[in-house]
């Protein structure tokens, strides 16, 4: 059975100036029925997670699955209608 979600390896570079890593290898595995919460300090990472999770950003590398199916590769369209799903 997988993951209702799943972040492999994901990592985000922002290109700004010599470039920013707001996320680094992160992984993360979330089951049905299971609540999950983040928690860091300011400048952590943690709403550039949510965003590359939820495509409204997508990773500089790694995956992100959704019952087992890669969204993080999808194109602008396709990733509008998955968040209206």
């Amino acid at each position: 059975m997988s993951s209702l979600v799943e972040v492999v390896d994901v990592g985000k570079v922002y290109a700004r100036g010599n470039g920013t890593a707001a996320l680094i290898g992160v992984d993360l595995k979330v089951e049905r029925g299971e609540f999950t919460a983040l928690a860091g300090p300011s400048g952590s990472g943690k709403s550039t997670l949510l965003n590359v999770i939820g495509t409204l950003d997508r990773p500089s590398s790694g995956e992100v699955l959704y019952d087992g199916q890669a969204v993080s590769g999808l194109d602008e369209a396709d990733q509008a209608d998955f968040r209206l799903r």
